[in-house]
């Protein structure tokens, strides 16, 4: 009887996934962010089914992702930083871009088949401006928690110039300037990303301290003289051989004594563990040629090959989980 139920906890795992998904797609969750409210109210002001409405609320709520109180919905102070759209942390971007992904994975018995991805990350974003925003903007907030973990584990504060590769909206770097002042960064990542990074820059006030450089982080010049860089959320994107050329290369712009930090999905050497990675591994196979949840040895081998020391690999209580440091020697 329990193998049954671990199997049909398995099997109806994906329909609160859906709710969370369309609750978010049809802008309920703004609506359930002030104060409480009808499900009657909710389908008028969105044009909706009241009956349909209120079916998913009650689930909202049965998943303690809503509350309910006099036959009326909101959302709990607890949860409107993260689902409301002026949420602070808001996870309505990346909601969004499970939702765009969800027809790709229907499609793993293809891939399970062929061995082939299915579709470029790029085309699943889209080539619009406005789509590119806002899964930067989902990347800036995603990333807050994982940030302040690091900074706990590692002395951010003596670093004081740091290159950001692929840093999109820059929020290692912005956030860590923030706190010490006398950390410059750089952030390198493609011309369409890097006009949104100039306005999280502008919004951080850090003009003066943290700037852009433009250009395809596998081919163009990185730059030299750092004393810290970064590669978070790069590596799980490319094959083996790729991460470590671009770990070679990184560590070329390194300086004498300097840091590098490692940020990303890695898998346990069985490959089974953490889930989250290990479930990351099968879906980044299905929009990349080659990514995937490299493990903490992969890595410390690629650092060790290009002269790192005093390495270190640890988790943190986000999503990804693996990060790991090392040295160059003096």
């Amino acid at each position: 009887m329990e193998i049954e139920k671990q199997i049909r906890k398995i099997l109806d795992g994906y329909q609160p996934a859906i709710v969370l998904m369309t609750a978010n797609e049809l802008g309920i969750f703004d609506q359930l962010s002030g104060p409480p409210i009808s499900a009657t109210n909710i389908a008028k002001n969105l044009n909706l089914s009241s009956d349909a409405v209120e079916r998913l609320v009650n689930i909202l709520t049965g998943l303690g992702v809503t509350s309910k109180k006099n036959n009326q919905f909101y959302l709990p102070e607890s949860h409107q930083k993260y689902l409301a759209k002026t949420g602070n942390l808001s996870l309505q971007p990346w909601i969004r871009l499970s939702t765009n992904l969800l027809p790709i994975w229907m499609r793993l018995p293809e891939y399970l088949k062929t061995g082939e991805q299915l579709c470029r990350f790029m085309n699943i974003l889209g080539s619009e401006q406005e789509k590119t925003r806002a899964f930067i903007d989902g990347m800036h907030k995603k990333g807050l928690h994982s940030i302040w973990l690091i900074a706990r584990e590692i002395p951010i504060g003596e670093s004081k110039n740091m290159l950001d590769i692929g840093g999109g909206p820059g929020t290692y770097t912005l956030e860590w300037a923030k706190l010490h002042k006398n950390l410059k960064g750089t952030i390198f990542d493609i011309p369409q990303v890097i006009e949104i990074t100039k306005d999280y820059i502008n919004q951080y006030k850090l003009e003066d301290r943290v700037h852009t450089k433009t250009g395809n982080f596998n081919k163009d010049d990185l730059g030299n003289g750092y004393d810290l860089v970064l590669l978070a959320n790069i590596l799980h994107m490319y094959d083996a051989d790729s991460c470590k050329i671009l770990i070679a290369r990184a560590i070329k712009g390194l300086a004498s004594g300097g840091r590098i930090i490692i940020h990303g999905f890695s898998l346990n050497d069985d490959g089974t563990n953490p889930i989250e990675d290990s479930m990351f591994n099968l879906g980044v196979a299905l929009f990349t040629e080659g990514g995937s949840s490299h493990t903490p040895q992969q890595i410390v081998g690629w650092l060790k090959d290009a002269g790192i020391k005093k390495i270190r690999d640890f988790r943190i209580e986000a999503i990804p989980t693996g990060v790991i440091t090392g040295t160059k020697p003096e």
